[in-house]
């Protein structure tokens, strides 16, 4: 028998920056068996949500049962991301993105910092399908050399830090994903989206700075 063809998974996380206050959900269209068909090839791109936290439209077929939720919040910090094959082509596309006005807080003054927090992502290739993979993450910024470092359960973020914007790169399973996201006193917003010949990577995290300094 052939591949599987699975067209379309979604996910969404946000985090509201309202003193006191934190939130997040995650939703997607369900299943997970499968992989990237043959004869598809594979592109990947970061893109601009909406001031609500929805994805542009980009094409993507989602047409695996089980139902897709999200929730956003307008005053905090979120990223999306999307996977799948866009519709009437022989793309297998991966998008990622954070929201356009992340509260993460002002400018750090310190040295260095930690932000610990959550990531999730997705991950397809030409034998399997990760459809949401889940964790925990420390992220250590180091704002004198312009670093943002962590590594969990196979994610691996080497980021650098210029200004309060974050780049570089987030890595698993052999693919090193852009990223981009947003550093501030209070927490880390970023989102990754990458390819090879054969594989699409894309996700995000938020994370919190603890104990920060007044």
């Amino acid at each position: 028998m052939g591949h599987k063809s699975l067209y379309g998974i979604v996910a969404l996380t946000c985090a509201c920056a309202l003193a006191g206050c934190s939130g997040s959900s995650t939703g997607g269209f369900g299943g997970g068996s499968g992989s990237i068909p043959p004869g598809l090839t594979t592109d990947s791109r970061i893109v601009t949500l909406t001031a609500n936290g929805n994805l542009p439209d980009v094409g993507i077929v989602g047409s695996i049962g089980n139902s897709f939720s999200k929730q956003s919040f307008l005053n905090g910090s979120g990223f999306a991301y999307q996977l799948g094959r866009v519709r009437g082509t022989d793309t297998f596309l991966g998008v990622a993105g954070i929201l356009p006005n992340n509260q993460v807080g002002g400018a750090p003054t310190v040295a260095t910092a930690s932000y610990a927090g959550d990531y999730n992502l997705s991950y397809a290739d030409s034998n399997s399908f990760e459809t949401n993979v889940a964790g925990k993450i420390t992220l250590n910024a180091d704002f004198g050399q312009g670093t943002l470092i962590g590594q969990s359960g196979g994610l691996a973020v080497n980021g650098n830090i210029t200004g309060q914007n974050i780049g570089g790169t987030a890595s698993y399973r052999g693919v090193d994903a852009p990223l981009a996201g947003r550093i501030g006193n209070d927490r880390a917003v970023g989102a990754f989206a990458g390819h090879t010949n054969r594989k699409v990577l894309v996700g995000g995290f938020i994370a919190e700075r603890p104990n920060q300094n007044p």
